[in-house]
C-alpha cells in the first residue's frame, strides 16, 4: 500500500516534470496544483532534495526543480525513497521469504521501468480522452 506521503511525493515530482525547463516552482504552486497541504509538501520536498531528486533555488524567482531529467527518474526510485523496500525481511527465512523476494523484484521491475516523462505523457493522454468531443 502506498502512503499519502508517497502519493504526494509522486504528484510533486510529476508537477515538476510538467514544468521541466521552464524554471522553478514554489511550494505554494505545487501545493495548489496537486492539492497537497503546503506544510506537508515542504517536508516531502526537503526529503526529495536530500536524496538528490530535486534542487531548491533561492530568491524571489526561486523554488524547486528536478535535479536530473524526468526521463531519468523512475517511479520506483521515488517510492523507495519515501517508503523504503516493499517487503521488509523478517530475519528468519521461511517458505514465504522467496515469494516476498519474487514479488518485490517484480514490483521493482515495473516501477523502475516507468519514468516521470512517460507518466506525464500518460497523464496528458488520459486528460485528452476525458474531454468530451461535441463536434459534428
Amino acid at each position: 500500500m502506498i502512503s499519502k506521503k508517497c502519493t504526494y511525493a509522486l504528484k510533486a515530482v510529476l508537477a515538476l516534470t510538467r514544468r521541466e525547463g521552464s524554471g522553478p516552482m514554489t511550494i505554494q504552486q505545487i501545493a495548489e496544483l496537486q492539492d497537497i497541504p503546503p506544510r506537508f509538501l515542504e517536508a516531502i520536498l526537503r526529503d526529495l532534495k536530500q536524496n538528490g531528486f530535486t534542487e531548491s533555488i533561492r530568491g524571489k524567482e526561486g523554488g524547486y526543480v528536478l535535479s536530473r531529467p524526468a526521463r531519468e527518474i523512475s517511479l520506483g526510485e521515488i517510492i523507495r525513497c519515501v517508503e523504503g523496500p516493499w517487503f521488509s525481511p523478517s530475519g528468519d527465512a521461511d517458505v514465504f521469504t522467496t515469494v516476498w523476494e519474487e514479488a518485490e523484484n517484480a514490483l521493482n521491475k515495473v516501477m523502475d521501468e516507468t519514468d516521470f516523462q512517460s507518466l506525464l505523457r500518460k497523464e496528458d493522454e488520459l486528460r485528452r480522452a476525458a474531454v468530451p468531443d461535441y463536434s459534428i
